[in-house]
C-alpha cells in the first residue's frame, strides 16, 4: 500500500488568472434572463403558458445550468493549473534548511539474485538516482550502504551529488550478510547534529525475513520519518548449498572420512541437482540429489586420505540467479596424529604438576614419532583461537582466572563442535566456571553447582569412586575393571546435581559428583572434579591413569564439525608448520591478491590470521611458490533464503506513525513520492461528465 498524505501543489499557478472566465457563465444569465412585459393574451391558453415559464421549476433549471457551466470551467482550468498531490517525503520544511535524507540501501548478498536479467540491487540503484534527481537547494544527502558493517559515503550528509552518484554507481551486491541494526544506529548518529529542517531516513532492499525480522527502529526519534522502498520480485526461487560437515572434524591419515552436504531448495516446486565435490589438483565427486520444495537433504561423500596435509575441496550445484551461494568450500585437515592442547598454569620447570603428568600419560613413548597422541601447552593467559583451532581435544588443568579473551575463546572453541576437559581443583575453578556461564548467555549450563570444597588430606582420608556409567563411551572398557575403585582423592568440590542437565559419569563414595558431561551447543564439555597432581588424588601413580587420559580424549574426539570454515565479513585464521629463518610467509586473498594479516611463530608451528575478508573461497598462506594453509571462507547460509517480509509485516515491525511504505515492485513510485500524484487528468475528465450534464439541462431548460 502507499500512504497519501499531504497537501495540493500547482505545477502552473500563473493560470490562477483564468478564474476570471468564471464569470462569463454569470455575465451570460444576467443578459438573458427574462423580465416580466405587459401583454394582452387573446385567450386563456397563452396566460397559463406564461406563467409556467416563470415557475419556480424555470428558475432552478437555470440555475442548475449556470453552476454546471461554471463548474465545467473550473474543472479546465484546474486541469490546466496541473494540481499535484504532494505526499508525506515531500512536502515542504518550514525552514529553509531543506530536509537531510539519510538513504540506507542494501547490499547483501541476496541483493544479487537475478530473475529475468534485472538484480534487486539495479533496481535498488534506479531509485536512489530517483531520489537524488529530485534534490532541492537547502537539501543535504547521504548514502549508507548496509553490509556487515554499516559503509557511509560521508561522516555527515552533504550535497555533493557527484561522489554520491560515483559511490551509487560502484556499489556492488557483496557476499556478506548485512548488520541493518549497525546501518540504523550510523544513520540516527548523522541526524543528530540536525537540528532544523525535516529528517528523513529511506530504506532500500528486498527486504529479506531472515535479515529484517530481528531489526530495532526504536533507536530511531519519533520526529524522524521513514520511508520504506522494497526491490526485487515477490518471490525468489533459489536452491543453495547450506552447510558442509566434516566426520570426523579433523581425521587422521588412512581414516575413513564423510564429507556431509546439505543443500536446500527455497522453491516451491521439486528439483533434481547434480552434486559435484572436487578437490584442489584432485579427485572429482558426483552424484544426484532429490529436493521437494522447501526442503533440506544431506548427502555424503566417503574417502579416505593416505597422508598428512591440508586440502582444499569445494562442493557445487548449477549455478541459478544467486550464483554466490552455488558453491561452498572447506579445508580438510588430515593430521598425522591426535594433537591434544593443554591448557594449564602450572609451573613449566616443576616435573609434578598436573599439566607435567598429563602431558606424559598423553604421549608415553621416548620419542613423539612412535605416538598416536601429541600433546603441546599453553597457559590460560596466552590460549587463543589458533591454538584452540590447531587441537582436536582441549585439556583445562590447574588454570588461574580465566580472562575474558581467554573464556570467550574456549566458549567458541565448543559453540563450533570442539570438545574441552577441564580438570578442576583450584580455587579458581568455581569462579571460572560462573564466568564461562555468564560470558556464554545461557549456552553454557552446568549439571551441577560447586558449593564448596574437600580436602580430606588433613585427616589422612579420601574418598573412592563408588557408581560408574560404564555404557559412556569413555568407561566402556573399564566395566570388566575393579581399578577404578581402587583410586583415592584427597581434594574436591562438594557438588549439588542440577536436575535433568547433564550427565553424570562417576560419583564418589559420599555421593558428590566425581565425573559429568554437558554440551554447549554442538560441543562437549567433560567436567573431572578431580585432579592430576599428588595434592588431591593418586591417579597419576595407577596404572589407569594412562589409559583413561586416552579414553577421555578418544571419547572427546569430536566425531563431527566444521573446520576452519569462516563467514565472508569476519576474521579467519590458520596454522603452517614451524618455518625457518629463510622463509617468508605472503597472504593472499581467493582472487590471488596479497592481502593483510598477521603471522605469529611459536614451538608448536605458525598462526595465520586474516583480519578481514570480503569473498567467498579460500584465504592462504603461501611459502615461497607452495601454499603453506588454507581457511575457507563462506557466504552465511541464511542469506540464501529469499523470503521477504511484505509492507504489513514490516509496517507492524517498524511501528513508526511517520513512515511511508511503497508496494513491492513499485520502485517508479519514487517519483510520486517525491513529485506527487498528478491529479490533472482527474479534473479533465470531471469536466467531460459536465459537459454531458450541461448538454442534459439545456434540453430540459428548452422543454
Amino acid at each position: 500500500m502507499r500512504i497519501l498524505l499531504g497537501y495540493i501543489s500547482l505545477v502552473n499557478p500563473a493560470l490562477w488568472v483564468g478564474v476570471a472566465a468564471l464569470a462569463v457563465p454569470l455575465a451570460i444569465h444576467l443578459l438573458t434572463r427574462r423580465t416580466p412585459k405587459n401583454m394582452t393574451f387573446p385567450t386563456l391558453r397563452f396566460l397559463r403558458a406564461a406563467r409556467a415559464h416563470q415557475s419556480r421549476l424555470y428558475h432552478l433549471r437555470h440555475l442548475l445550468l449556470l453552476l454546471t457551466r461554471m463548474a465545467l470551467l473550473l474543472l479546465i482550468l484546474l486541469a490546466f493549473l496541473r494540481p499535484v498531490l504532494m505526499q508525506g517525503a515531500r512536502r515542504k520544511a518550514t525552514s529553509q534548511t531543506g530536509r537531510t535524507m539519510l538513504i540506507l540501501m542494501d547490499v547483501s548478498a541476496s541483493m544479487g539474485y537475478v530473475q529475468a536479467g534485472v538484480s534487486p540491487l539495479a533496481e535498488a540503484r534506479a531509485a536512489v538516482l530517483e531520489i537524488l534527481d529530485h534534490h532541492e537547494a537547502g537539501d543535504r544527502v547521504n548514502l549508507i550502504l548496509m553490509k556487515v558493517a554499516p559503509d557511509a559515503s560521508f561522516d555527515e550528509p552533504s550535497d555533493n551529488l557527484f561522489l554520491l552518484r560515483r559511490d551509487l554507481a560502484n556499489a556492488a551486491a557483496v557476499p556478506e550478510r548485512p548488520d541493518i541494526n549497525a546501518a540504523i544506529a550510523e544513520a540516527v548518529s548523522q541526524l543528530k547534529g540536525v537540528t532544523e529542517g525535516r529528517r528523513q531516513i529511506y530504506f532500500i532492499s528486498d527486504f529479506q525475513r531472515t535479515n529484517w525480522s530481528s531489526v530495532n527502529f526504536d533507536q530511531v526519534d519519533a520526529d524522524t520519518e521513514l520511508l520504506f522502498v522494497p526491490v526485487g520480485p515477490e518471490r525468489g526461487e533459489n536452491c543453495a548449498i547450506t552447510d558442509v560437515a566434516l566426520r570426523p572434524a579433523a581425521p587422521t591419515v588412512s581414516e575413513d572420512v564423510e564429507i556431509v552436504c546439505k543443500v536446500t531448495n527455497y522453491s516451491d516446486r521439486p528439483r533434481r541437482l547434480p552434486l559435484q565435490m572436487r578437490f584442489r589438483d584432485g579427485e572429482d565427486f558426483q552424484q544426484e540429489v532429490r529436493l521437494e520444495p522447501r526442503a533440506t537433504v544431506s548427502s555424503s561423500f566417503h574417502l579416505r586420505i593416505h597422508d598428512a596435509g591440508q586440502y582444499e575441496g569445494q562442493v557445487f550445484i548449477p549455478e541459478d540467479g544467486l550464483k554466490v551461494d552455488d558453491r561452498r568450500s572447506f579445508v580438510l585437515d588430515v593430521a598425522e596424529k591426535v594433537r591434544v592442547l593443554v591448557v594449564s598454569d602450572d609451573d613449566p620447570r616443576v616435573k609434578e604438576t598436573g599439566a607435567a603428568f598429563l602431558r606424559r600419560a598423553i604421549n608415553p613413548f621416548a620419542q613423539k614419532r612412535n605416538a598416536a597422541v601429541v600433546s603441546s601447552v599453553v597457559s590460560s593467559r596466552d590460549v587463543d583461537k589458533s591454538d584452540l583451532a590447531r587441537a582436536q581435544v582441549v585439556i583445562l588443568s590447574g588454570i588461574h582466572e580465566l580472562s575474558r579473551r581467554s573464556g570467550e575463546a574456549i566458549l567458541e572453541y565448543l559453540e563450533t563442535g570442539g570438545s574441552v576437559a577441564y580438570f578442576h581443583v583450584a580455587s579458581a575453578a568455581s569462579q571460572n566456571l560462573e564466568r564461562l556461564a555468564a560470558w556464554s548467555e545461557g549456552n553454557f549450563v552446568l549439571p551441577f553447582e560447586l558449593s564448596g570444597q574437600i580436602d580430606l588430606s588433613r585427616q589422612e582420608g579420601y574418598a573412592t569412586l563408588a557408581q560408574a556409567n560404564f555404557d559412556h563411551r569413555i568407561l566402556r572398557k573399564f566395566r570388566d575393571s575393579a581399578d577404578l575403585g581402587d583410586l583415592r582423592f584427597h581434594r574436591f568440590f562438594s557438588t549439588e546435581r542440577v536436575k535433568n542437565k547433564g550427565r553424570v559419569l562417576l560419583r564418589y563414595d559420599d555421593g558428590n559428583i566425581a565425573m559429568a558431561e554437558t554440551l554447549v551447543g554442538p560441543g562437549v564439555l567433560l567436567l573431572c572434579n578431580f585432579g592430576c597432581s599428588l595434592q588431591h588424588s593418586d591417579i597419576v601413580r595407577h596404572p589407569l591413569f594412562v589409559p583413561l587420559v586416552h579414553e577421555i580424549i578418544r571419547g572427546l574426539r569430536p566425531s563431527m564439525g566444521r573446520k576452519n570454515t569462516f563467514l565472508v565479513g569476519q576474521p579467519c585464521f590458520t596454522t603452517l608448520r614451524p618455518l625457518t629463518d629463510n622463509e617468508k610467509v605472503v597472504l593472499r586473498g581467493p582472487a590471488g591478491e596479497t592481502v593483510e594479516g598477521s603471522v605469529e611463530a611459536n614451538d608448536d608451528g605458525v598462526a595465520v590470521l586474516f583480519p578481514k575478508t570480503s569473498a567467498c573461497g579460500f584465504y592462504r598462506a603461501y611459502v615461497g611458490e607452495e601454499i603453506a594453509a588454507s581457511a575457507a571462507v563462506n557466504l552465511d547460509s541464511l542469506e540464501s533464503n529469499l523470503e521477504r517480509l511484505d509492507m504489513a509485516q514490516l509496517e507492524e515491525l517498524a511501528q513508526q506513525p511517520r513512515a511511508t511504505y511503497l508496494a513491492a515492485g513499485d520502485v517508479a513510485g519514487i517519483e510520486g513520492l517525491l513529485e506527487g500524484e498528478p491529479l490533472w487528468h482527474y479534473f479533465l475528465l470531471a469536466a467531460v461528465g459536465l459537459l454531458f450534464v450541461e448538454q442534459v439541462l439545456v434540453l430540459l431548460v428548452r422543454h
